[in-house]
């Protein structure tokens, strides 16, 4: 077989091979590994465990200050000029008289070992159960941001998904009029069919055309903002596999079962968790009015010389030491931790009232995902008696065209009528994904559920 009789026959097998080889290039993606991958590899993710690693080292950090501390120090004197002292003239037999008198050596030299250990401070250990509050309000922190990220990637998929499935219900509608074009340019070939029934046709195919074209720039935009918010790289090819339906993702009596419940709900955790630690924090600033105490031990070398190599000479080194308490009591302060108490009570009542107003908005919020959802599942099931009738009717219209019984205006009504019916039908189907998204986010459950 020649090569020119065998390219006719790839042409005609390259589209499908293409589209084999674009299914396989294509990751399946399905909600549940939206939000999975974006879990592992957003960088605010990322960002929110390296806080609350942070906040662990922190908690050692605060610790490490009523250990026990141990300080090596040394350090090397050359006097310039000795040091003048005044003393009693004894030398002479005059004790009344005072007379100058430099001592010393040029050269003299200190090292040794400090260790200190805090005995008692009530300030400290007050202040270590606000450090490990810290660290589980950062564990929190890091809850509430994975909780945001899902909520905007199941939202951001649903929108992307809703759009596919506009289109696979669009190429069903083009491929019907392609069909049904066919069948009139041959009637009208043979005499049976009008030149306006074909132009009708014509433009109604380009029309969906044009729209399909549409739709496909709205889908790759939102699949580029799902990778986005998913931090996928924006050139990797994906296929949205989850189908949105009215009961599957949801509820299927809505109208049971809906209860608020904010126990579960991070906002409120997060606040309350501040209210504790402002708590601890005026617990600390109390502490302070309280004694300390502090131990002290020392062990130390001195040696002394005019010249470096007197430091050979074992004679001229000393040692000493020295172990000790030190207590601190505070006594006035310039009303500076008063000043601190109320300021930290007054940041207690603000945050009370900030939980209050976090409360009312939860409740508001739930209440209008809740009355969406109701609403749109109630439209749902007219909308879809309609859909079904609607789908019938162009169907019978399509028939008795062919019959020659109907006007081709007929049938393009019947098919206008139907895509109306079908586009306000999947978006009223988006709304009632959104409204039940919104619903289990007001309550706190949307991590439980992804």
């Amino acid at each position: 077989m020649r090569y020119y009789e065998v390219f006719p026959k790839l042409l005609a097998l390259s589209p499908a091979l293409l589209f084999a080889w674009g299914l396989a290039a294509q990751q399946p993606l399905s909600v549940k590994e939206s939000v999975q991958f974006a879990l592992q590899n957003s960088p605010q993710i990322l960002k929110s465990k390296l806080e609350t690693r942070q906040s662990e080292e922190k908690v050692k950090e605060y610790k490490s200050t009523g250990l026990p501390q141990i300080d090596f120090s040394a350090n090397l004197t050359y006097n310039l000029k000795l040091p003048t002292q005044l003393i009693p003239n004894f030398f002479e037999g005059k004790p009344d008289e005072l007379i100058p008198l430099q001592f010393g050596t040029d050269l003299s030299t200190l090292m040794g070992v400090e260790l200190n250990q805090l005995a008692y401070s009530q300030s400290y250990w007050t202040g270590l159960k606000a450090v490990r509050e810290l660290k589980e309000f950062n564990s929190i922190l890091e809850s509430k941001t994975q909780e945001e990220l899902v909520y905007n990637v199941v939202r951001t998929y649903y929108q992307a998904k809703i759009l596919a499935q506009q289109k696979d219900l669009l190429l069903v509608n083009l491929d019907q009029v392609l069909g049904l074009l066919k069948v009139t340019e041959l009637q009208y070939q043979n005499g049976f069919a009008k030149k306006l029934d074909v132009d009708q046709l014509r433009v109604n195919k380009v029309s969906l055309q044009t729209q399909l074209q549409n739709l496909d720039l709205q889908y790759e935009q939102a699949v580029q903002a799902l990778k986005f918010a998913m931090a996928m790289p924006l050139d990797q090819e994906v296929a949205l596999i989850d189908t949105l339906v009215a009961n599957g993702a949801a509820l299927a009596s809505p109208a049971q079962g809906l209860n608020e419940n904010f126990q579960n709900k991070l906002d409120l955790i997060l606040i309350d968790k501040q209210i504790n630690l402002n708590n601890l924090n005026t617990d600390v600033y109390k502490a302070g009015y309280y004694p300390s105490l502090r131990i002290f031990a020392g062990y130390n070398y001195q040696g002394q010389g005019d010249k470096f190599k007197d430091f050979g000479n074992g004679d001229n080194w000393f040692n000493f030491s020295q172990v000790g308490l030190n207590i601190k009591v505070p006594i006035f302060d310039g009303f500076l931790k008063r000043s601190q108490i109320q300021q930290s009570e007054i940041e207690v009542l603000q945050l009370t009232e900030d939980r209050r107003q976090t409360l009312q908005s939860l409740q508001f919020q739930y209440g209008n995902a809740r009355r969406q959802l109701l609403t749109t599942w109630n439209s749902l099931n007219s909308i879809r008696e309609n859909q079904l009738v609607a789908e019938e009717v162009y169907a019978v219209s399509q028939k008795r065209f062919k019959e020659g019984v109907a006007s081709v205006t007929e049938v393009l009504s019947a098919e206008r009528s139907m895509r109306e019916v079908q586009a306000s039908y999947l978006s009223t189907l988006l709304q009632y994904n959104l409204a039940w998204i919104d619903m289990e986010y007001a309550n706190g459950r949307i991590l439980q559920l992804f």
